[in-house]
């Protein structure tokens, strides 16, 4: 057993914070997040300890993240700090005292001595996404000789779709696309953004080697276009939510690449309604829809 000394003890937030990181272990793998007080109820519901404040869990989890640094710099490679899935039920965001740990792991621009509400959302979200995609954390638990992760409760059946065969369109860009393209890169208003706001870049290519339909740049936010005319069938739009997707980590990733707080956000802009299984699907995946029919002005 290698725990490290802020998880060693009987008092109570070591002992919990030994409790609960099998767990935050089960939320990473399942790639979700966990309030502070359904932390206190999965407590509670397991008989692990009696009820406290919810708040109280900034303690262990703590602890949590001073131990994740130790052995980061033991093993000299980087852990993401799993005690960051531990967010207020409100903001979604975890508490402040969360940032230090942040800091150290993302190594912000040393430049910039505190973040915005914005950055430090876009920061959370990429670190949650490196602690849903860590590799290692059965072989942390069992380095420091603790237990397997637990099973949630919650089970939901997963819709099979490996094999479908798509129905995309394979056709040249139509005018009508074109046309829609090129009135949205001129009026960034068409679709909420700031009516200052610099014509948008058509065609802009990733480092992946990748095409966004249009970009903007919005302070220093990055806002990423995907652009679906109105002969576009519904496997397109599907495909189009994807793409955005797809886009909105790649600029991210383009960002940290260059030592800036990845703020990049992409939506789809479409001139037809969106099937209810699409805008399901859209609002899953935290893409904004606008509908712009350019046709009917």
């Amino acid at each position: 057993m290698a725990i490290p000394e802020a998880m060693k003890g009987d008092e109570w937030s070591p002992a919990m914070a030994r409790r609960i990181m099998p767990l935050l272990v089960s939320y990473a793998e399942a790639c979700k997040s966990v309030t502070y007080g359904q932390l206190s109820q999965e407590v509670i519901r397991r008989k692990w300890g009696h009820y406290v404040m919810p708040v109280a869990y900034r303690y262990p989890a703590g602890a949590i993240g001073y131990a994740i640094e130790k052995t980061e710099a033991e093993w000299g490679e980087p852990i993401p700090p799993i005690n960051a899935l531990v967010v207020n039920e409100v903001t979604g965001l975890p508490g402040k005292g969360i940032d230090f740990f942040l800091k150290n792991y993302l190594g912000l621009v040393k430049r910039q001595k505190s973040v915005t509400k914005d950055q430090r959302q876009s920061v959370i979200e990429e670190i949650h996404k490196d602690i849903f995609n860590y590799a290692g954390w059965r072989k942390l638990l069992h380095h420091y000789g603790l237990a397997d992760p637990p099973p949630l409760i919650e089970k939901r059946e997963i819709k099979k779709t490996l094999g479908k065969q798509y129905n995309w369109s394979g056709e040249a860009e139509s005018e009508a696309h074109k046309r829609l393209k090129t009135y949205i890169s001129q009026h960034p208003e068409s679709i909420e953004l700031p009516k200052t706001a610099a014509p948008g870049i058509r065609e802009y290519v990733l480092p992946s080697a990748d095409k966004i339909d249009i970009l903007f740049l919005d302070n220093d936010w990055r806002v990423a276009v995907e652009v679906k005319a109105a002969n576009s069938n519904d496997d397109d739009l599907r495909r189009g939510v994807f793409q955005c997707v797809k886009y909105r980590e790649l600029l991210r990733a383009e960002q940290r690449t260059e030592g800036s707080i990845p703020q990049a956000r992409a939506l789809l802009v479409t001139e037809r309604v969106l099937p209810e299984n699409l805008v399901k699907e859209a609002r899953l995946l935290q893409v904004p829809v606008v509908k712009l029919a350019l046709t009917r002005r």
